[in-house]
């Protein structure tokens, strides 16, 4: 008896010799899942949102300067990205640390104890295209040798590679992943878990260095629904049906809310990518900028002839701090005093830098050797501190992003900003000015907090939109 294949004309089918296999179906083509209750156990709800990564997407792999090609977007990576959001959201009803934790622990999951442990969300991932793979090296500068510098140098410089250790140039993912998210929660977790979700895609992003818009997200189908029409203050609390940055009745602590948080919105761009160097470069310009009269800058102009715009002697008062408390004041006289002061430790730490030791006529320069900027509370030092302010495009409903600063709120932690291995250097957070010094950058000059220095600056200079406070 001869074999044959069967297979039904109205149906896909795998054509297997004697026998019919059906093919699975297209997971677009599935109907809409319909609310379900579990044996015993409260009513469940499906929460489904397809997305396009827009900003190149820089680790979110098991290991560090790595790539996953196989789970190319990683369930606990989302999931720690919405754990965060959900806490920066809903942090301020739970004012003690206890209910906080709690509650916590119920949606998203904690370390398993006698009463449970496990998340009451369930995370599932369809990858339906991933982006190119990037391992070519970051130019910092354009330079008449190596052409236009790496677009978003300044958030992907962690992936430079380093010849004198060997150490390749990280690789990453460029724009254009699309997957479907999908999460299943119990019904009386569905509110908090949808805003978790559209917090996470309006502000936030998938990998590393997310707050400097890295991995950043568009939503491809139904938009209306996880993005606010316009950048403004009405409609993201029409979109999360309460004020999200409204200010909180209590002082925060060390968790960052979107209560009392700041933001501030630029002009509206139908590129990503374009909208994100946008807001990354207001920072860079607040840190190392060379435009404006001198005074208003944070550095001078260079005058290389290869870098001509690669910046010079900076007007932030570290540099001369650490050459005071290294004994290095000859060859580059301090134009700051010798008190330490650390302002820059407000956007994160740590801090490692560099001084120029080698002259362009051959030369040496007497400066300090390599520095770091670390915390420490009591006797114990702290190498990290996450900034509270997020850079990044922010998606809108209509297709289009603006970019955008979130200075979150959070307190700084019970302790005071050092420079490693130096004794007699610690300083408060958030003192931008040592006593009798005089600001070489006016943006430092009489403001409170480094908060209120950036963000007064960035308004004035690039005539922001102030959505909140």
């Amino acid at each position: 008896m001869s074999e044959q294949t069967r297979t039904r004309p109205s149906d896909p089918a795998i054509q297997t010799a004697g026998r019919f296999v059906p093919q699975a179906p297209a997971y677009a083509s599935l109907p809409a899942a319909k609310a379900r209750a579990t044996r015993g156990g409260p009513e469940i709800r499906e929460i489904s949102v397809r997305v396009e990564v827009v900003t190149p997407i820089l680790g979110g792999a098991t290991q560090t300067r790595a790539v996953d090609e196989v789970d190319i977007i990683r369930a606990a990576t989302v999931r720690g990205h919405l754990r965060f959001w959900w806490r920066a959201l809903y942090a301020t009803q739970r004012p003690r640390a206890s209910a906080l934790y709690d509650c916590e622990g119920e949606i998203w999951g904690c370390a398993a104890t006698d009463k449970g442990g496990r998340s009451a969300v369930e995370i599932r991932i369809h990858v339906e295209r991933a982006g190119d793979i990037d391992s070519s090296d970051i130019r910092l500068y354009d330079s008449k040798d190596d052409g236009k510098a790496t677009p978003g140098a300044y958030a992907l410089w962690p992936a430079r590679g380093e010849k004198k250790t060997n150490t390749q140039p990280a690789p990453r993912r460029m724009p254009g992943t699309q997957f479907r998210l999908t999460l299943i929660a119990a019904a009386s977790y569905e509110a908090e878990v949808k805003n978790a979700l559209r917090a996470w895609i309006l502000f936030g992003g998938y990998g590393g260095r997310t707050r400097r818009g890295l991995g950043s997200l568009r939503v491809l189908e139904n938009p209306s629904s996880w993005l606010p029409s316009k950048a403004t203050r009405d409609a993201i609390k029409d979109l999360f049906k309460f004020d999200i940055l409204a200010e909180p009745t209590s002082a925060p602590g060390d968790v960052p809310w979107l209560g009392g948080a700041a933001l501030q919105v630029g002009k509206d761009e139908h590129d990503a990518m374009k909208a994100w160097t946008t807001a990354l470069d207001w920072l860079k310009e607040f840190r190392q900028g060379t435009s404006g009269q001198s005074g208003e800058r944070a550095r001078e102009p260079g005058t290389g002839k290869t870098q001509p715009q690669r910046p010079s002697i900076s007007n932030w008062p570290e540099a001369d701090k650490v050459r005071h408390l290294k004994g290095k004041i000859r060859g580059h006289a301090p134009r700051h005093n010798a008190s330490p002061v650390w302002p820059r430790a407000g956007f994160g730490l740590p801090i490692i830098g560099q001084f120029q030791k080698n002259a362009r006529n051959g030369g040496r320069y007497d400066e300090p050797d390599a520095f770091e900027l670390r915390w420490r509370s009591g006797n114990t030092a702290h190498d990290r501190l996450s900034s509270p302010l997020i850079v990044k495009a922010l998606p809108l409903a209509d297709g289009s992003f603006v970019p955008c600063a979130l200075w979150l709120n959070r307190a700084y932690p019970a302790g005071e900003v050092i420079l490693r291995g130096v004794n007699d250097s610690s300083a408060p957070f958030d003192r931008l000015v040592a006593p009798g010094d005089t600001a070489q950058f006016s943006a430092l000059a009489n403001k409170r907090s480094l908060r209120a220095a950036f963000l007064d600056w960035l308004h004035a200079k690039y005539q922001t939109t102030v959505v909140a406070p």
